[in-house]
């Protein structure tokens, strides 16, 4: 996978939303009355009827001559009906006529006038404020297909909107709605214009990061990572997603686990794009992960794609040439600046403080100290708080005479003593050992 994806047709699977379908097909709508009441004219009427008369199946030969006149009849009737009941049934018509014919889809680019300049997508995302499931369900399938095939840019004053939608959803606790959003999620980041929108507007990356934690389902792994696959494109996105989301951890963790080759290609696709646009930003923490190692372990294994082959061998080359050399006080730095520190022989090894205690604390202004204490503050995990608050108390030790001015002027004093009263018993435990020796008088070296 090197290139974003192309504006085709996305297959979307839901049953839930076809049983939903199916039911509003089922029923009718009394049209007649819409005319009386001015809303329909004569014509718009006979359209409507004539095409209700004719199955599924023989459809495509109205659209043939009348595709255009439909798809206005039902844009026009999403603008200025508002019962639930008539817009689900429209709703459903544009679906259905979508899908039995897929050059219809042009019919609806074309819709945009100088009378109405945002159509087909302004009725169709007015439908997104409706307080009715089907209606936002719907409508977000028809706009994830006109969307990603549409060769003109989205109206701009209905992205915040339709996002908007899409994070409300992304981040419930309803499986078969988060199904839909993450589908349309990813049709829609095949275009430029949605990808610097969803990475600026936050939500909906962390709904999928939440269920790339917590649903093992690789159908619903393979849509999270496809769109996060697709945002890592961006270099605003790649540059970032590994310090807002962890992300290099999360894909790691994934792919250790899954089961369907799918979700390992869209992992290691997108690890690799995230190492070629971003690689000062990425790989502290794929060292951290211990990528390597895994990358080399996936080559081992058969694989029926040659792309995750190609994408594998360019990590693995990476990883190893940019790890040569490196000494144990650089892998010490890129770990702290992955933020992801674990009990590793740098932090618990004397003989490496006696090494680098004054180096760490002098090199780039004291940075690395910096670093650490910034993570007594951001970090939630014991884990991370409590090697920190270790390393904070060997800097002391061995970092020279100023190294208790130096934790105070970044305020890690205050931080260190907050810490004494956590939830954590390792890191109530190294939080006191770190007191006492910031209390103490310097130890003679």
């Amino acid at each position: 996978m090197t290139a974003a994806v192309a504006p085709i047709p996305p297959p979307f699977f839901s049953p839930y939303l076809d049983d939903q379908c199916n039911k509003i097909n089922s029923k009718l709508v009394p049209w007649e009355g819409y005319q009386r009441a001015k809303l329909l004219s004569a014509d718009e009427l006979s359209l409507l009827k004539s095409l209700n008369k004719l199955p599924q199946g023989q459809r495509s030969t109205v659209f043939a001559t009348q595709g255009a006149q439909y798809a206005k009849l039902y844009i026009d009737l999403l603008r200025k009906l508002q019962r639930v009941d008539t817009v689900q049934a429209v709703l459903v018509s544009i679906n259905d006529m979508l899908q039995t014919d897929s050059s219809t889809i042009s019919l609806y680019h074309n819709l945009s006038s100088a009378e109405n300049p945002e159509d087909p997508y302004g009725p169709l995302v007015k439908c997104l404020s409706m307080e009715e499931e089907f209606a936002v369900l719907g409508s977000l399938r028809i706009l994830a297909l006109l969307i990603s095939t549409d060769p003109n840019p989205f109206p701009q004053t209905l992205v915040s909107t339709l996002l908007g939608s899409l994070q409300t959803l992304l981040n419930g606790t309803r499986q078969p709605l988060w199904e839909v959003a993450a589908q349309v999620l990813s049709a829609v980041l095949g275009r430029k214009q949605f990808r610097q929108a969803v990475w600026e507007e936050e939500n909906c990356i962390s709904g999928l990061i939440k269920s790339l934690k917590s649903n093992p389902n690789p159908q619903a792994q393979y849509w999270a990572i496809t769109s996060l696959w697709q945002l890592s494109f961006e270099r605003s996105a790649a540059e970032g997603l590994d310090k807002k989301y962890d992300i290099v951890a999360v894909l790691t963790n994934v792919a250790k686990a899954a089961v369907k080759e799918k979700v390992q290609r869209v992992v290691v696709a997108t690890l690799r794009n995230l190492l070629a646009i971003a690689p000062s930003q990425n790989l502290p923490s794929m060292f951290v992960a211990k990528l390597l190692p895994f990358v080399v372990s996936l080559q081992s294994r058969k694989w029926s794609d040659e792309e995750i082959v190609e994408d594998l061998e360019y990590l693995k080359d990476e990883l190893q040439s940019r790890l040569e050399g490196l000494s144990t006080y650089d892998e010490y730095i890129s770990e702290l600046e992955s933020g992801h520190l674990v009990w590793s022989p740098a932090h618990e090894t004397e003989d490496f403080w006696k090494e680098n205690g004054f180096r760490i604390g002098q090199e780039s202004d004291g940075k690395a100290i910096r670093r650490l204490v910034e993570l007594l503050t951001t970090s939630r995990d014991p884990i991370v708080l409590a090697v920190a608050l270790h390393d904070i108390g060997q800097f002391v030790k061995w970092g020279g005479d100023k190294s208790k001015r130096t934790i105070d002027n970044f305020n890690g004093k205050t931080k260190v003593m907050e810490l004494m009263g956590h939830e954590n018993a390792d890191v109530r435990y190294q939080a006191l050992m770190t007191v006492q020796r910031l209390m103490s008088q310097h130890w003679t070296k």
